[in-house]
C-alpha cells in the first residue's frame, strides 16, 4: 500500500503543471524530436511558432522576414559601424547567436548593391570634354561601367586577398587564417554597406560633371571605416593607436590593390579588340592631324 502512495505523489505533483506536461509530451513537426522546451534539442525549430498560417500572420511574417533575419541583421550592422573590433572579437570568442554570420550578410548586401545599381541605371562618367577624342571617350565609359557594375562582386571575390593581408599586417592580434577570412568578411560586407547607403546621391550626381568628385570622397569614406575597422582588432595589443591605425590602413590598401589589379587585367581582356581598335584609330587622327600641319614644300620652278 505504502509502494502505491509512493509512486502516486511524484505523479500527482507532475499532474499539478498541466501546461508542462503537455509540453513534455508534444513532438516537433519538423523531425519528430520530443521539445522539452520552447526549441527543439535537434533541429532548433521553435514549437511555439508552427501553427496554421492565417492573414493576420502576414505582416508579422514579412516584417520577421526582412528586419530580424538570423535574428541579428540589424544588431549586426550596428555593432559593426560602431565598433568594428569588439564585435567581431566577440563573434570569433563563441559569442555568435546575435549576430548575422559573416558571409550571409556580405552576399546579401551585395546582391542588394548590385541589383539596386543595375536598376538606376546610374553613369558614373561625366559628359565629355570637347577636347577628348570620341573614340576616348567611348572607351573609358565602357571601361569605368564595366569596372563599377562588378566592383562590389570583385570585393567579394577577393575577401581571401583580404584575409591574407590581415594575417600579414595583423599578425600581432594573433588571427589565424581561418578568423581573418571571418574578418574580412564583415568588414567588406560594411564597406558595401556604406556604399549602399550613398546610393541615392550617387543616383543624383549620375553623369554630372560632379561624379568623379563623390566618388572620390566615397572612395576616401570606405577606406577611413575599413582601416579603422582592422586596426580595432589590435585594440588588445600593446600597439599605439596610431600603429593600429596604420596597420589596418595597409591591410586595406593590399587587398585594395589586388582587386585593383585582377579588375584591369579583366577589363583589359574583355576589351581588349576595342581598346585596339581605338588606339590604332587615335594614332590615324594624330598622323593625318601632323600631315595637315606639315608647312607645304617648295617644288623647284
Amino acid at each position: 500500500m505504502s509502494s502505491v502512495s509512493l509512486v502516486s505523489a511524484p505523479v500527482a505533483a507532475h499532474q499539478s503543471h498541466p501546461s508542462e506536461a503537455a509540453h513534455t509530451s508534444s513532438a516537433c513537426l519538423n523531425c519528430g524530436h520530443p521539445v522539452p522546451d520552447r526549441f527543439c534539442g535537434r533541429c532548433g525549430q521553435d514549437a511555439h511558432h508552427t501553427h496554421r498560417f492565417t492573414m493576420a500572420d502576414m505582416p508579422h511574417d514579412v516584417l520577421h522576414s526582412i528586419w530580424h533575419v538570423d535574428k541579428g541583421i540589424l544588431y549586426t550592422l550596428r555593432t559593426m559601424v560602431r565598433r568594428p573590433g569588439p564585435t567581431i572579437r566577440e563573434y570569433l570568442a563563441g559569442k555568435r547567436v546575435d549576430h548575422f554570420r559573416p558571409l550571409s550578410l556580405l552576399f546579401f548586401i551585395t546582391g542588394l548593391y548590385a541589383l539596386l545599381y543595375a536598376a538606376l541605371h546610374i553613369d558614373m562618367m561625366p559628359p565629355r570634354d570637347p577636347a577628348m577624342p570620341e573614340a576616348v571617350y567611348q572607351m573609358q565609359a565602357s571601361s569605368t561601367t564595366f569596372f563599377m557594375k562588378y566592383l562590389s562582386w570583385f570585393y567579394v571575390a577577393m575577401v581571401p586577398a583580404w584575409a591574407l593581408a590581415a594575417r600579414l599586417c595583423l599578425r600581432r592580434g594573433g588571427y589565424n587564417y581561418a578568423e581573418c577570412l571571418i574578418i574580412a568578411s564583415f568588414i567588406t560586407a560594411i564597406n558595401n554597406f556604406l556604399t549602399l547607403l550613398l546610393l541615392p546621391v550617387t543616383y543624383a550626381y549620375s553623369g554630372t560633371p560632379q561624379i568623379q568628385s563623390f566618388s572620390l570622397y566615397a572612395l576616401l569614406l570606405v577606406t577611413g571605416y575599413a582601416s579603422w575597422a582592422y586596426g580595432n582588432l589590435l585594440n588588445h595589443t600593446t600597439l599605439g593607436w596610431l600603429g593600429r591605425l596604420w596597420r589596418g590602413f595597409l591591410t586595406f590598401m593590399l587587398g585594395y590593390g589586388m582587386v585593383m589589379v585582377v579588375m584591369m587585367v579583366a577589363m583589359f581582356t574583355s576589351n581588349w579588340s576595342s581598346i585596339k581598335q581605338s588606339v590604332q584609330q587615335q594614332a590615324k587622327a594624330k598622323q593625318e592631324q601632323q600631315r595637315n600641319a606639315a608647312p607645304p614644300v617648295d617644288r623647284p620652278q
